[in-house]
Formats: C-alpha cells, sequence, structure tokens
C-alpha cells in the first residue's frame, strides 16, 4: 500500500494553526489542535460571470482595460462603426467616437489611456489612434506598422507591441513592431504568417499563441529582442482573446474552427483548460491587467457566436479551499 511519505518523499508535517489555502494546494497535514483533524488544500477552476450587456451586438471591436473600467471601440455592429463606449463593472457609456471608423481593430492599455491600431474601413491601414480618458486622436502613421487588421497587441500606451496580422493584398504577415507612444520601431518578425495570435504581457515579456491559417497551437515567446519557442495551448484556435502576464495568461473563445467557449489559463510553463465562457463567440473585445493579479480583472464583451452577440463576461480566479479527511 502506498503511504504518504512513499508519494511525496516526506511525512505528513503538524501543523498547530492551517496554512492559507493557496500556499497549501497539493499538499496534506495535520492539524493538531481542536478540532483536530487530516487536511488538504485544493484550487477551484475558475469560472465566467455575466456582465451587464453591451449596447449593440458586434464583433471585430478593440477593446482596452479592465472589469470595472473597460473601454470598447469600433467594429461592426452592422456596418463599420466609429462608436466608443465605457464600463465601469455595472453600466455602459457612450464616449467621444474614434476619429475614424475600424473593424478588425486591436487594442491596449487602460480606459483613460488606450491605444488602437489597425483595422479596416474599405480595406486594411496603418492608423494609430490613442485614447485620453475623454477624446480619441489620430497618431503617427508609419511605415513600420504595415496596413494590416486582426493583429495580436499587448502593452501600455507608451510601450505597445504589434504581432504579425492579415494585410492588403489578401495575405498573413509575420511583421512585429514596437510602439513607444509615438512612433512604430520594426521588430523581429514572428516566427510564421499569422493572424488573430493571442498574444498577452509586455513590450519586452510577451507571450504568444495559436492563430490561423491554418488553426495552430504553438505558443512562442518575445524577451524585447527576439522570439523563442514556448508552450502550446491545449486547442488549436484563432480568432478570441487573451489577456495578463507571461508567467500568468488566460485565453477564452475564438474558433476551432467551429466557435468555442473554450477558456485555458498559463502559469508559465504549461496551459490547463478552465472553466467555459458562458456564450461561445469569436471576434470578441477585450480589457485585461497586465500587471500584478493580472487574471482576475479579464473580461470580454459581444463577439459572433455566430451571429453578433452583446454579451459581457467577467473572469472569476480559482478560489482555494481547504478541506478535511474523512473516513466512512
Amino acid at each position: 500500500m502506498a503511504t504518504y511519505k512513499g508519494i511525496k518523499g516526506v511525512k505528513v508535517v503538524t501543523k498547530a494553526t492551517d496554512p492559507t489555502a493557496s500556499e497549501a494546494t497539493g499538499t496534506v497535514w495535520y492539524n493538531s489542535t481542536s478540532p483536530s483533524a487530516l487536511k488538504y488544500a485544493i484550487e477551484g477552476t475558475g469560472a465566467w460571470a455575466s456582465g451587464t450587456a453591451a449596447p449593440t451586438a458586434g464583433t471585430q471591436s478593440g477593446g482596452a482595460g479592465i472589469t470595472t473600467a473597460f473601454l470598447m471601440w469600433g467594429g461592426s455592429a452592422p456596418g463599420v462603426t466609429a462608436n466608443s463606449w465605457s464600463y465601469d463593472g455595472t453600466s455602459w457609456a457612450a464616449t467621444n467616437a474614434l476619429a475614424n471608423a475600424q473593424s478588425g481593430t486591436a487594442g491596449l492599455g487602460i480606459q483613460t489611456a488606450a491605444l488602437g491600431a489597425g483595422g479596416y474601413n474599405g480595406g486594411y491601414n496603418n492608423r494609430t489612434e490613442e485614447f485620453d480618458g475623454t477624446c480619441w486622436a489620430n497618431v503617427n502613421v508609419d511605415a513600420n506598422k504595415p496596413a494590416v487588421g486582426y493583429i495580436g497587441l499587448t502593452g501600455i500606451q507608451t510601450a505597445g507591441l504589434s504581432v504579425a496580422g492579415y494585410g492588403s493584398p489578401p495575405s498573413y504577415v509575420s511583421t512585429c513592431s514596437e510602439y513607444d507612444g509615438t512612433n512604430w520601431t520594426a521588430a523581429n518578425a514572428y516566427p510564421s504568417a499569422k493572424a488573430s495570435v493571442y498574444v498577452f504581457g509586455t513590450q519586452t515579456a510577451a507571450v504568444a499563441v495559436g492563430g490561423h491559417q491554418p488553426w495552430q497551437s504553438a505558443g512562442f515567446d518575445y524577451d524585447g529582442t527576439s522570439w523563442s519557442a514556448g508552450d502550446s495551448i491545449n486547442t488549436a484556435r484563432t480568432e478570441g482573446q487573451a489577456g495578463g502576464i507571461n508567467t500568468a495568461g488566460i485565453i477564452a473563445g475564438g474558433g476551432t474552427p467551429s466557435i468555442t467557449d473554450k477558456t485555458e489559463k498559463y502559469d508559465g510553463s504549461s496551459w490547463t483548460e478552465v472553466g467555459d465562457l458562458g456564450t461561445a463567440r469569436s471576434l470578441m473585445a477585450s480589457g485585461y491587467s497586465n500587471v500584478a493579479a493580472a487574471t482576475t480583472s479579464f473580461i470580454v464583451a459581444t463577439g459572433g457566436a455566430p451571429g453578433k452577440t452583446t454579451a459581457v463576461e467577467e473572469w472569476a480566479d480559482p478560489v482555494y479551499t481547504i478541506k478535511t479527511v474523512t473516513v466512512s
């Protein structure tokens, strides 16, 4: 018969008080105080919760911010739109419109310092717009940022990273660019020409996975200079959304090629499937934090399900629980 020591290499530890559940996950200990008991800690799966529906059903919108301070703009609702909306975790309010109507745009930053790049309106373009909490304004159009849509975009308004995409003439591109708050600078190319790659992290520590064509699961890491092989996701997919930092990331939805509700979390070395979206969808807007506690403020809004939806969902990280071993 296997023993705990035989499996773990150590004896069960006796403790006078319980450790925190998150610290003790995966271990067993004996609580020697009243009521004395053998205990263990487990991690829940995490779950999505419904937020307030978006004002307009649409797809291919840009997004930035967190669950309680989110910004969404552009997209197809139907027809290419310049609309921009803010969300405080409870209600939506119209903001000043984009300078240029865009669909297939990507976003980064926070609600009061957001950036939208690339997109489509009769043709793919290399426009970049910044939002200051009140107004949108065009910034430099730069040859180092190709005319593409469906790019992967991450970072902050003064330090952004654009990854791959789809452009004119119709083609997938591997071009990457870095933004310093004023100009785009060409960076080392992504390892393969893809569109709608899931990207999260910062300009100097990013993770990219998935994308098409064809649908892929491979992951790559970026250190601010070079790309290297990373960890693959469990389900090859594209056209969903991602958030987090390079050691704590999350991706949701997309096409496999069928529309999926699957969500996966990343711990810096491997991907794990967690709670599914309530509404399977692709081409949605999202916002997230790319600092500590990165996956606790992930929000997705609208998208194709198929057919345009107003659904908004907010991710709740797993709950850690201490359990008592019982004998029947």
